[in-house]
């Protein structure tokens, strides 16, 4: 049973308006793309697991994606997390395409594709860390220290593992593709005998990983060192991508591709909130937009219906994500 399901990456959002609005010539504009092409991978690469997973017994395994917590000392991220009464059962997902080489002495994955070769971090290094957190945290907050099982599961199907004999007898049942997963996970299951968990000790385990996620909310232009004047202010245009959009009457009109459109208040301050959070004044939106006047930015704001806080200049109009869920309905909504 999924009790926490994947969600849409906010961070990926933040990534697509940075990148619909950041200027062309910004030094970092390469890293923001590769970022968010390897956010999108490991969410693609964790849904591709699902379907596996969905064979195990409701009733058995509860399962738990995308769950950031704090030990004490440091955050760490689980793909996923799978509660059964006699153990838990970390995956560490891998969406990587290409033939794969381990060197477990010097701890590192090799990755050849094509004529291309590149050093990764050690899954299993990675693994059997984040088993450990898991502990000091269950030991943390006072939950029973239970047996805890590390995977790693490559989820792209031309992923191809290379390992010698030797680390085929070692890591047969902790390297493996995404379909061995109903195989293996009851195979796990029978190899241990004593429950850890009854039910109502995991509904407890349970709402306390949920209560305790704690979502990554760095700033985006902060961590890509954007200042505000390389992002690009304006309505965008949906038919030419364009930043040419003019007010004219009941519409928008676009002064580059001519097209009309009436409704481009919320896919642009979606941008807005992604790229500076929830706080909005009339000045600021004036000035998002490149609205000259106060009337038509104020008229915009109201109807919207937003919570409002402070009077007069000083008035603040607070964005909320509902506001933008059907802007990213196409990105399978849901955030984390």
């Amino acid at each position: 049973m999924i009790v926490k399901p994947i969600e849409y990456p906010y961070r990926a959002l933040q990534l697509e308006a940075l990148l619909s609005r950041i200027k062309a010539n910004h030094p970092n504009i390469s890293l923001i793309n590769q970022d968010y092409q390897w956010k999108l991978a490991g969410y693609r690469g964790e849904k591709a697991v699902d379907f596996p997973l969905s064979f195990l017994p409701d009733e058995e395994y509860f399962i738990l994606h995308d769950l950031r917590l704090w030990d004490g000392k440091h955050f760490f991220q689980i793909d996923v997390l799978i509660l059964h009464a006699k153990y838990a059962l970390i995956i560490e997902v891998k969406n990587i395409v290409g033939e794969l080489y381990f060197d477990t002495d010097l701890h590192q994955m090799i990755r050849i594709k094509g004529e291309e070769k590149e050093a990764f971090p050690d899954p299993i290094l990675q693994v059997n860390r984040l088993t450990r957190q898991l502990k000091t945290w269950l030991a943390v907050h006072h939950f029973p220290d239970i047996p805890i099982y590390p995977l790693v599961v490559f989820s792209n199907t031309k992923s191809i593992l290379r390992l010698t004999p030797t680390q085929i007898q070692t890591f047969k049942n902790t390297l493996i593709h995404k379909e061995y997963l109903p195989e293996l996970i009851p195979k796990l299951t029978a190899s241990y005998q004593t429950p850890f968990l009854p039910s109502n000790e995991r509904k407890k385990l349970i709402k306390g990983l949920k209560r305790q996620h704690t979502p990554l909310d760095t700033g985006i232009l902060h961590k890509y060192q954007v200042d505000k004047k390389d992002i690009i202010t304006g309505i965008k245009c949906e038919g030419c991508n364009q930043f040419l959009m003019k007010k004219h009457m009941q519409h928008w009109y676009c002064t580059g591709c001519k097209q009309k459109e009436r409704q481009l208040l919320i896919p642009n301050l979606k941008d807005y909130y992604f790229l500076f959070g929830e706080q909005i004044t009339n000045s600021q939106l004036r000035e998002f937009l490149q609205i000259e006047s106060i009337y038509t930015s104020s008229r915009m704001l109201a109807k919207l219906n937003l919570k409002v806080t402070g009077k007069g200049k000083k008035t603040v109009h607070h964005l909320s994500l509902n506001l933008f869920k059907s802007e990213i309905g196409g990105n399978e909504c849901g955030f984390i």
